[in-house]
């Protein structure tokens, strides 16, 4: 059991000392009991990379449904939309299994889809620029965090099923969670999927809880507990992700959550954005921020654990 008391004393300590830290607020739940950290009025706050968790869990949904499997082929329902020019390319793409995205082993070198990158390139052209950037490994071999993956991911899902996969999201996940207050701007005329989400810090803790509760929310299974479960599994070793002096050092992955050491599964954001939960612990933590420097965010998660 954590001390919330201890911990609100050390995080206190540390507002007085980093007086210009950019943290928007903390929420820590165990064992059903919820304390809050930096809290002050709510207001919508983008998630950046956590928005993938939403997308893991629309694509557990669409499993359960029957619509898709895990080694549904992404090709045949892009192949009409963008010319694929590099046929080196164009052999990879054609072997993209929903799995791979799920997991970031498509064959990409390292991210090339966030927003440094793409801050010139129009949105409506983004999917050419991603499926004719370079491919140089082969598929399901090697992991290389990206923000293409969820990106195609929704580019397949509208163009399979006739719907922007914001709106199954908000259908599926959002009404069930009583999450009304959200915006969620297209790339072109896609959703993001990996970034761009805006939630208010309540909402977004209830993310958290779906995962911690396997997939539940209120007595209501949201997302199915067996894709929870998968989620939350080590489905790659990432061994070149690993640094051991971090607070949560990254095992590998599961689908679009990062497996650490002692029991903790987590996903982030840029600008310190945390989903934490430890199921032995039966804890939570989430925390939303626009911190740049994120050795402040680490001294605060050293903090919480």
């Amino acid at each position: 059991m954590i001390n919330m008391n201890e911990i609100k004393q050390k995080i206190e300590k540390l507002k007085v000392s980093l007086p210009s830290l950019n943290i928007d607020s903390i929420f820590l739940e165990q064992d059903g009991k919820l304390d809050k950290v930096f809290y002050s009025e709510e207001c919508l706050h983008e998630l950046r990379s956590c928005s993938k968790l939403l997308v893991a869990m629309a694509i557990g949904i669409a499993i359960d449904k029957g619509m898709i499997t895990l080694d549904t082929f992404i090709y045949p329902s892009i192949k009409n939309i963008v010319e694929i020019r590099n046929g080196k390319n164009l052999e990879k793409i054609k072997k993209w299994k929903i799995r791979d995205l799920l997991t970031h082993t498509t064959g990409y070198e390292s991210q090339m889809m966030s927003e440094r990158f793409i801050k010139d390139i129009d949105e409506s052209k983004l999917l050419d620029y991603a499926l004719n950037f370079d491919i140089p490994y082969n598929v399901g071999t090697r992991f290389a965090y990206n923000n293409v993956e969820p990106f195609i991911l929704s580019v397949f899902f509208q163009e399979t099923f006739g719907i922007n996969l914001s709106d199954f999201i908000n259908e599926n996940i959002f009404k069930k969670l009583d999450i009304k207050e959200y915006k969620w701007d297209n790339f072109g005329k896609y959703c993001p999927a990996s970034t761009g989400l805006y939630l208010k810090h309540s909402d977004f803790h209830k993310i958290g809880k779906l995962l911690l509760n396997n997939g539940k929310y209120n007595d209501i299974q949201v997302i199915p507990e067996t894709w929870i479960n998968e989620m939350c599994t080590l489905q790659l070793e990432t061994p070149s992700a690993f640094k051991p002096e971090r607070v949560f050092p990254k095992v590998g992955v599961g689908y679009y959550t990062f497996i650490s050491t002692n029991n903790y599964i987590f996903r982030d954001g840029a600008d310190g954005q945390y989903i934490i939960i430890n199921k032995e612990k039966n804890l939570l933590i989430t925390i939303m921020s626009k911190e740049k420097e994120m050795k402040n965010v680490t001294k605060i998660l050293r903090n919480l654990i």
